[in-house]
């Protein structure tokens, strides 16, 4: 029997690798035995949802140390784009920002730091846990998390393959380099791949193209019919159905912008429209204030009773965001994924690149999020429109609720660009990779 490692210390890995198809044709390809790493507080969650025979939960200390800290800030520093220019003079509050300058873009420090950190970091949380089952390979499947780094650490330690694998869009232009390069990596789509090249050193002939195995049931499920999902929600089915997805609290200090959208929304859209507003699944919005006509429904995520900035996603939760881009006619987002989930349906997107009533400073103001790198292939493909103000929210929105099909060849370059191919069979991509050093020919 061989046995394999995947992690998830994520709260996004749970929906993004296993619930998908990705355990089931892993345990019918063969005599395989799955242990899942998972953080030990959340233990029982993955035991519900996910334990079957051949799968193992195994609950992990995922308690950082100064050392980790220390190891962050200089993997962010070794990143030298755009988007982590941004952070340092936000999120970040200028920390490192003179670090980022001298070795930033770097290969000799990149190399150098990689030596240090494989010396240095601890790992000693799995050694037992790899003494005990000796896995045959190692499933990292967010590269960057710093308890996958440790596991890599310790696996290499023990002579044994990593698959690791880019969690999303975002991670390699904004969280820091790659520690530690696997034997395989798995990414999305070519434009993660680049990036992999570029920024981290991973040899191109080492990484392998894979999809969005979290959108294959978008493809091989059906959704659930337009009357059924309005009864869900308690939508009125005489009424058109406008998605608007804030961009949270977390993102914006002080945050009222999020209000002051959904008060546009609500004043300009004609009177057969009503609105549902998703509340982002890890963060809350500020809404005080705002005075419903009627027409605003409010949806949060089905979580698992965790806290909002650490929840675990439900397979529920994922198929109610499909039934909900099904049957929306338009979407309305900040800076966020949805904007690619809903190409994925074909329905018209207005990014909100713009702070409501009044102008914010640019580093305190969402229009800076529209400026990170893996933005920009959204806004280029002219499948979204992005609007940087009242009077562009207000023309999109005419255009877009009068023509639907509006910019419907941009939004099929964007599934093209960030999902690779819809095929229904990025798991059965993933599998593959996986079963290679399983079962090597």
């Amino acid at each position: 029997m061989k046995t394999l490692f995947i992690t998830s210390f994520h709260p996004l890995i749970s929906r993004n690798i296993l619930a998908t198809p990705i355990l089931d044709l892993l345990l019918r390809a063969g005599d395989i035995r799955i242990v899942v790493l998972v953080p030990q507080q959340k233990a029982f969650f993955f035991e519900d949802e996910f334990r079957r025979p051949g799968v193992i939960i195994e609950g992990v200390e995922r308690r950082l140390t100064r050392l980790d800290a220390i190891f962050r800030y200089l993997f962010l520093a070794l990143l030298a784009t755009r988007s982590i220019v941004i952070k340092r003079k936000t999120e970040l509050e200028s920390s490192g920002q003179w670090l980022t300058y001298l070795i930033g873009g770097s290969g000799f420090w990149r190399r150098t730091i990689r030596r240090v950190d494989r010396w240095l970091t601890p790992r000693d949380r799995f050694r037992a846990l790899i003494a005990r089952y000796r896995p045959d390979l190692v499933f990292a499947t967010d590269v960057q998390n710093e308890s996958d780094v440790r596991l890599m650490h310790e696996a290499r330690g023990w002579g044994i393959p990593v698959v690791g694998m880019v969690r999303s869009w975002d991670n390699l232009t904004s969280k820091g380099i790659i520690r530690v390069l696997p034997d395989l990596l798995l990414v999305n789509n070519e434009l993660v791949k680049r990036e992999a090249v570029t920024l981290d050193d991973m040899p191109e002939g080492r990484i392998e193209v894979v999809g969005i195995p979290h959108y294959d049931f978008y493809v091989t499920e059906p959704r659930a019919s337009r009357e059924e999902f309005f009864r869900r929600i308690g939508a009125d089915p005489a009424k058109r159905l406008i998605l608007f997805t804030p961009t949270g609290d977390r993102y914006l200090r002080e945050n009222i912008v999020d209000r002051e959208i959904l008060e546009l929304l609500r004043d300009e859209a004609p009177q057969d429209s009503q609105f549902l507003l998703r509340y982002p699944p890890q963060d809350t919005v500020n809404l005080e204030g705002f005075v419903n006509d009627g027409r605003v429904l409010f949806d949060r995520a089905t979580t698992h009773g965790f806290s909002p900035r650490n929840t675990e996603l439900t397979r529920e939760a994922d198929r109610h965001l499909a039934d909900t881009l099904a049957h929306s006619v338009l979407v309305v987002s900040g800076p966020s994924t949805i904007s690619i989930d809903a190409a994925v349906f074909d329905r018209p997107v207005i990014l909100t690149a713009f702070d409501g009533k009044r102008i914010r400073p640019y580093y305190e103001s969402v229009r800076r999020y529209f400026d990170y790198e893996h933005q920009q292939p959204i806004i280029a493909s002219g499948g979204v429109q992005l609007c940087r103000g009242v009077d562009e929210f207000r023309q999109a929105l005419a255009a877009y609720l009068k023509d639907p099909a509006k910019d419907h060849d941009g939004r099929e370059r964007m599934v093209r660009e960030q999902c690779w191919h819809m095929d229904g069979r990025s798991s059965q991509r993933v599998c593959e990779a996986l079963l290679a050093f399983l079962q090597p020919s």
